[in-house]
């Protein structure tokens, strides 16, 4: 996504783009994400200030909701 744009400023992503994440991760964080929202990219935004935090943040989601 070499035109990348930051929709939200001021999130842990800011800095970056969706290349510099994991791909399986950001696909699924965005999965998550458009719980939230219909627009793709403001949910691969939010996926990118998680994953940022912490790139687990997912797969930890997911094995707390199991439970």
């Amino acid at each position: 996504m070499a035109d990348w744009k930051d929709k939200v400023p001021g999130g842990l992503a800011d800095d970056t783009v969706p290349e510099d994440y994991d791909e399986d991760a950001l696909e699924r964080g965005a999965l998550v994400e458009m719980e939230h929202t219909d627009d793709m990219d403001l949910a691969i935004e939010i996926a990118m200030d998680h994953l940022s935090e912490d790139p687990e943040y997912y797969n930890k989601l997911a094995k707390m909701e199991a439970k």
